[in-house]
């Protein structure tokens, strides 16, 4: 378990980024530094899962793995996920498992986490971040990767970060601070656009922000001595 002060997260080789939001013009330095985090060419794999309907991010799904090229990335590919029976489907789960760095795309976090939960697929996602990839984050995809999250909802999410309740697109704190006091056995991470959280091996912790911005840490009673 990878651990710096309160925070702790799921083991492995490779990077989890936790982007606070923004459009993909306004992350560049953030994707930049997660290029150069990656372990090896292997593909860039881009999950819409979180747009909800098989069109709905074409658009933007392109522009992500045209700009990771373009910004000296590996060749990507969108994998077509977008419900619970498509993340059972073996090809999508190969897919992920060549991966060298997968990107969660923004939109309803919910929908991300009941269609990937219990599947092949995010069992895939697991083995690569292990092996080395990294895991790319974005907006409301983060919430996925907390206990907890908080985006257009609270909600319940994979827990590889088990402490923490994780709110994208922050703003303000009082917000944060009410879902941390009803849940004072997490810290909350408020994360605004264009700021990421990166984990690394090795308990290693960067912040990356394209507009000077901090991530905002709450914690719960649990926490404070």
């Amino acid at each position: 378990m990878g651990k710096a002060g309160p925070l702790r997260w799921r083991d492995g080789r490779g990077w989890l980024v936790l982007v606070g939001g923004g459009r993909p013009e306004d992350i560049t330095h953030i994707l930049r530094a997660a290029i150069e985090a990656m372990s090896d060419e292997s593909p860039a794999v881009y999950v819409p899962t979180a747009s909800a309907t098989s069109d709905g991010d074409h658009a933007t799904s392109q522009r992500i793995i045209t700009q990771i090229e373009t910004l000296g990335g590996p060749a990507g590919y969108v994998a077509p996920i977008f419900t619970h029976t498509d993340a059972t489907d073996l090809r999508n789960a190969r897919r992920l498992a060549q991966a060298g760095l997968v990107y969660l795309g923004d939109g309803a976090a919910q929908h991300l986490i009941t269609a990937l939960s219990d599947t092949p697929t995010l069992d895939a996602m697991a083995a690569v971040y292990e092996a080395g990839a990294v895991v790319v984050a974005a907006g409301a995809a983060a919430c996925a990767l907390g206990t907890r999250g908080l985006c257009e909802q609270e909600m319940v999410g994979w827990g590889w970060l088990p402490d923490a309740l994780i709110c994208p697109h922050y703003m303000e704190t009082s917000k944060l601070r009410e879902a941390v006091k009803a849940h004072p056995e997490c810290l909350g991470l408020g994360i605004p656009q264009g700021t990421a959280l990166a984990l690394g091996p090795d308990n290693q912790v960067q912040t990356l922000s394209t507009n000077g911005q901090q991530v905002t840490v709450v914690l719960g009673y649990q926490f404070r001595s």
